[in-house]
């Protein structure tokens, strides 16, 4: 009995084991400028898909990458501005294009490779009202992950458990000014 629970609980350790560095989203440097009450922020991020993503992809499941941009006081946990921006990745088969469709954007993209569409969301442009703050330091935390809310609901639950479907970035926090 203590040899199954002991196999068990190895088991279970394994598939919650961060992935591998090529499975996962990761943010690099966040640039912002502020100027009359608007924050113009410009994300690089480093975007990998794990194969169980990649296929959920070919086999007609959209997949949405949400970044999260919040502003809070230097060093405070609660936020004064929070936006969510999704960008929804579907694999067109008749075609064999994936399409890209961002947040107020007019147009739908598309491109011949997978590779090419997470190139262009690897530098993303996103500005927002952020009105009259009171005076003081600011900082800007910001994150990349799948929004398993949007996915399929038999997927949401091994979403959640398989290593594979890990792909978040860590909260990297970059100081905004108030101007």
């Amino acid at each position: 009995m203590r040899a199954r629970l002991f196999l068990f609980t190895f088991v279970l350790i394994a598939g919650c084991e961060r992935p591998a560095d090529d499975r996962h989203f990761q943010l690099g440097q966040v640039d912002t400028s502020w100027s009359n009450g608007q924050l113009n922020v410009t994300v690089h991020q480093k975007l990998m898909l794990s194969s169980e993503a990649k296929e959920a992809l070919d086999h007609g499941v959209p997949l949405t990458l949400q970044l999260e941009l919040v502003i809070r006081p230097t060093g405070g946990r609660i936020p004064v501005i929070k936006n969510i921006y999704n960008y929804e990745i579907r694999y067109l088969p008749l075609i064999k294009h994936y399409q890209l469709t961002q947040p107020g954007a007019v147009e739908i993209r598309t491109f011949p490779r997978l590779r090419h569409l997470l190139a262009n969301l690897s530098t993303v442009k996103q500005s927002f009202s952020t009105g009259d703050l009171p005076e003081g330091s600011y900082e800007l935390a910001a994150r990349t992950h799948l929004d398993h809310k949007k996915m399929p609901p038999p997927m949401r639950l091994p979403m959640i458990f398989s290593a594979q479907w890990q792909h978040d970035s860590d909260w990297t926090v970059w100081p905004v000014g108030n101007e």
